[in-house]
């Protein structure tokens, strides 16, 4: 068995064996000072502990770091002897059983020796003694070092999947410890064979050890049922934490009070147990905050809230199963910078405002770029490249607002790979044109006329749809063959699959040419993952890319194409019959939304509802959002991720995934 996961572990995980003399410094090494700083910040080294790194370490400082690491990963806040009774009264391990009753009584009682001997991390000389100022040897640390992490990962047995130890002469009580340090990279020897187990570790080296284990297993449950933590950790005597505002779910919860001397705190209890101080956090990430406000519990695992700020309301969503810093994301952040523009427009990355006589296009930073006449327009992030459409026709600008032509095109194409494809009148010749405005080819069109933007690629070539006779063909723009004489008509696709009609109907081709989708459909949406199909009896559904039903499921009388984020509108009867508005995803089970159909328009996995003057948000999970902002317009892109809000004269940017 190849053990490419030991190698590329063995680079992360060595240990380096420096001797005690080797440093006089009290800081860490240079070579381990940024793991050891990470360390420090995830609350996984004791203050004590946090100077002459170079020494070697004691048994009683192991036993605290072991027993530091079980209550870090618990989420558990107290002493370590109220965390082994704790431990005892609540821990079970994967296989549901309790956590064995340990006694630990030692002749030479230490504080930390004790707690790591109840929860079976250590067992002491053997003679009643524990030996705290002794110094600890690396087949101990081994021994130690995997029986803290079954003692926080309820893992009962060792998963060793490289086999036996490679080290004969380790003893039997440390062999197994030995293998599986060895196996994922934790402890490794001097590449000789010999694992120098009477060898001692120095404090840096320890604390790399647990650091680096730390990383590798990330439990999802704290120790004490958060009921018991809320009163044990915020509510310990009468008066001390007034309660504002709480949600819960899935014994999960976010708690906003007031302490005793009136300090404001928000506190996240996690599922079992454990709990962070949100609110100084969030004074360092928000200048001018004045409030928190608005708690809710998305789809039982993330919480999302509102801060409310001198420059505007901000909304923040984490994940509270995960370190909650890292994983807090901002999902509506203000943009003063945007505040005062007439915003009429937004693609995602430039905001379009009305001008006097025109288009006026602004970047985020709310610097106007250029000024374009009436029409409609559209960016492509790849070319850096803008397309304007209006009744006299197609033009392209260079983000300088620079025009690649000196007139209109009769009829144009996105860029797409770099190029697009243009036409001077109907019927006429079709050039290929790169970024620069340079023709790179000329193209006979056989007197149809450019009839979509969807300018696709794949079979050997990249494709343009025309219009001709009254009816679509595509363009084959590497060879200029014209495809789709044989059908009745060919419609614009994406992916790798083309749409064309038969007498039977429409249906899908594959990449060779060949029926996919049986041609016995009404009507048909482009196949890319997924495709949506309106069959004989009018009813919609959805198929694969090879004609099987899809994900969708079937009985809608109305759905709307997929976007680009797989996501649609629909109708379909409810269990009593009436015909329901939903929003739908690709991935996800269909939700119901208020309201008729004709009053959404769909950003993304976003519905945004205009009805009685009001603008209301609906996302993909079903659930209202920015329920604590009054919206006054929003725009953005049918596929796009990020939508532009504005409220109160603000504009904001709201990210619809988080």
């Amino acid at each position: 068995m190849r053990r490419w996961i030991a190698c590329v572990l063995t680079l992360l995980f060595c240990i380096a064996m420096l001797p005690a003399s080797a440093a006089e410094s009290a800081g860490p090494s240079v070579w381990a000072e940024a793991e050891i700083n990470e360390a420090i910040s995830d609350g996984l080294v004791p203050e004590e502990l946090q100077t002459d790194y170079q020494q070697n370490i004691t048994r009683e400082e192991f036993a605290q770091l072991a027993v530091t690491l079980c209550m870090v990963k618990l989420r558990y806040v107290g002493s370590p002897e109220q965390f082994v009774e704790d431990y005892r009264r609540y821990f079970y391990d994967r296989n549901g059983n309790p956590a064995a009753v340990i006694s630990a009584e030692f002749s030479d009682a230490a504080r930390w020796g004790t707690a790591a001997a109840g929860l079976g991390i250590v067992q002491g000389r053997g003679d009643g003694t524990f030996d705290p100022e002794g110094l600890i040897t690396r087949q101990e640390a081994a021994a130690m070092v995997t029986r803290a992490y079954q003692a926080y990962s309820g893992q009962p047995e060792l998963n060793i999947i490289g086999g036996g130890s490679a080290y004969e002469n380790a003893p039997d009580w440390a062999a197994e410890s030995i293998a599986w340090l060895e196996w994922w990279g934790f402890m490794k020897g001097d590449g000789k064979g010999d694992f120098m187990l009477q060898s001692h570790l120095t404090r840096e080296q320890a604390i790399l050890i647990f650091k680096r284990l730390s990383d590798w297993y990330l439990p999802t449950d704290g120790l004490v049922p958060y009921e018991e933590e809320l009163s044990r950790t915020l509510f310990p005597e009468e008066g001390s934490f007034s309660l504002t505002e709480m949600v819960e779910k899935s014994n999960n919860a976010g708690v906003l009070g007031i302490e005793a001397d009136g300090t404001p705190s928000f506190w996240i209890l996690y599922a079992r147990g454990g709990r962070t101080q949100l609110w100084p956090i969030l004074e360092d990430l928000v200048p001018g905050m004045t409030g928190v406000e608005g708690l809710s519990i998305v789809n039982g695992t993330d919480l999302t809230f509102y801060v409310k700020a001198e420059d505007g309301v901000r909304l923040f969503r984490l994940s509270i199963f995960c370190k909650t810093v890292r994983e807090m994301r901002e999902v509506l952040t203000p943009q003063p910078a945007l505040d005062g523009i007439a915003v009429t427009g937004f693609d995602g990355t430039h905001v379009f405002a009305a001008a006097e006589d025109g288009v006026a296009v602004y970047d985020m930073m709310g610097q106007k770029m250029f000024d374009l006449p009436p029409g409609e327009i559209t960016w492509d992030s790849d070319t850096d490249i803008f397309r304007h459409e209006s009744a006299d026709g197609v033009m392209y600008y260079t983000s300088e607002g620079k025009p690649l032509g000196q007139t209109p095109w009769f009829a144009a194409t996105n860029f797409h790979i770099g190029q697009a494809v243009v036409q001077g009148e109907a019927g006429g010749p079709v050039s290929v044109i790169d970024s620069s405005g340079t023709v790179l080819s000329t193209l006979d069109s056989y007197g149809g006329t450019i009839a979509d933007i969807t300018y696709g690629g794949g079979y050997g070539g990249n494709y343009v749809l025309l219009d001709k006779d009254d009816r679509h063909y595509l363009l084959n723009t590497t060879d200029g063959s014209l495809f789709g004489g044989e059908y009745l008509d060919v419609g614009p696709f994406e992916g790798t699959n083309i749409p064309v009609k038969t007498e039977e109907g429409w249906g899908f081709l594959n990449q060779f040419f060949q029926i996919a989708v049986s041609c016995q459909y009404l009507k048909v949406y482009p196949l890319h993952n997924m495709a949506v199909v309106q069959r004989r009896d009018g009813t919609f559904s959805s198929v694969d890319a090879h004609g099987r039903d899809g994900t969708l499921g079937s009985g809608w009388t109305f759905l709307s194409g997929l976007n680009g984020q797989g996501c649609t509108l629909g109708i379909r009867p409810d269990e009593e019959g009436i015909p329901q508005t939903m929003l739908v995803s690709e991935i996800k089970n269909p939700v119901p939304l208020p309201g008729d159909i004709t009053e959404y328009v769909l950003y993304g996995g976003v519905a945004v509802r205009t009805a009685g003057g009001k603008i209301t948000l609906f996302h993909e999970n079903g659930t209202e959002v920015l329920t604590k902002l009054e919206v006054e317009g929003v725009w953005g892109r049918a596929d796009g991720d990020t939508l532009l809000l504005k409220s109160a004269g603000r504009y904001y940017l709201y990210d619809s995934l988080g």
